[in-house]
């Protein structure tokens, strides 16, 4: 549970009870103006409300919880030092997951850019250990006789949406887990709205280019060029 302890120092006794003032019927929008307005209790009521889809945002673009949890911490760190800057057009939760992506995307980026130091350092013998560098979700036992269809299908989406540029998973993920419009998605990755649809377009046909081998009843080839990895 985020506090504001981390932001600004441990709640008083009287602040704590105030969250049970707040009405849970206000919006998001509504919450952040009253917090905007020296309601800290407002501010508890946000990360109540949000928390938990910022973490499943996180966990599903990172797919590293231990940085997921430090990530959705300083989402709304940021939110509560950005307090003033928060402007009543934007709809909170659109202005929320603008923080939480560009935060993802900087991580992704200096991911890979360790990555490529990595990969400058003399190769070792061949061994049988697994990359330090493969998710969470490669370690999984993999037994296609003991998996339903549908669940090997989505543990394969899985992999293939990691697989897309940083860009293109944030607005598949934005879109398919978060429910956003395009409106909405143009705002959190400063693009145009055509740019969205283009973008997304993108992504799923790179998808569909991908997926074809195990509808046709072929294995996907893990060393099987990703058409998405050419966009950026």
């Amino acid at each position: 549970m985020i506090d504001r302890e981390s932001a600004q120092g441990r709640p008083s006794r009287d602040e704590s009870k105030n969250i049970e003032k707040t009405p849970y019927s206000a919006s998001g929008r509504e919450l952040m103006l009253a917090f905007q307005a020296g309601d800290s209790s407002a501010f508890d009521q946000l990360v109540y409300r949000y928390q938990k889809q910022v973490q499943n945002f996180l966990r599903r673009y990172l797919r590293d919880r231990d940085r997921m949890e430090d990530l959705t911490q300083e989402v709304f760190i940021r939110v509560y030092k950005s307090r003033e800057r928060y402007k009543p057009i934007a709809g909170f939760r659109t202005w929320l997951f603008t923080i939480a992506t560009r935060l993802a995307l900087n991580e992704i980026r200096a991911i890979r850019r360790r990555r490529r130091v990595f990969s400058e350092i003399p190769d070792e013998p061949e061994s049988d250990s697994p990359s330090p560098f493969r998710s969470a979700e490669d370690h999984r036992e993999e037994n296609p006789h003991e998996r339903t269809e549908e669940k090997e299908l989505g543990l394969l989406l899985d992999r293939l949406i990691d697989e897309l540029p940083p860009n293109q998973k944030a607005a598949i993920l934005l879109s398919r887990l978060e429910k956003l419009s395009y409106k909405e998605i143009a705002e959190v990755l400063d693009m145009s709205g055509s740019a969205v649809k283009s973008l997304l377009m993108r992504s799923r046909e790179a998808l569909r280019s991908r997926l074809k081998p195990y509808f046709e009843g072929r294995p996907l080839a893990p060393g099987q060029d990703n058409p998405a990895q050419s966009d950026s």
